[in-house]
């Protein structure tokens, strides 16, 4: 059974608003039967309101990795997270982080 093991938030910046963030984290998922070991994943949590601004200005959003989200509630963003981590807790584990690359980043060794 797959797990997150870390929840790492690495940037965060908030607007004037409650409602215009922009956050960065990083999750490190891995079995829950072996410690330690786990494959480092991304991704970016973006208020709508920031979303609209960002491409007000110009700039081109692409979709892999970003989860928006009108609240900010990490709650809410960890039961996200479990629930697509269990989509895929039958498969082996290279399938699973596979699948898990649809939503998320992978953090890859150069």
């Amino acid at each position: 059974m797959l797990i997150i093991k870390a929840l790492t938030k690495m940037y965060e910046d908030w607007g004037e608003d409650i409602d215009d963030f922009y956050i960065t984290y990083n999750v490190d998922i891995g079995p829950s039967e072996i410690n330690g070991a786990s494959d480092m994943f991304s991704f970016k949590l973006i208020s709508p309101k920031r979303l609209d601004r960002m491409a007000d200005q110009g700039d081109i959003i692409i979709g892999h990795g970003h989860f928006i989200a009108k609240d900010f509630n990490e709650n809410t963003l960890e039961a996200t997270l479990n629930r697509i981590i269990n989509k895929y807790t039958d498969d082996d584990i290279n399938k699973a982080y596979k699948n898990l690359s649809t939503y998320f980043r992978r953090e890859m060794d150069e």
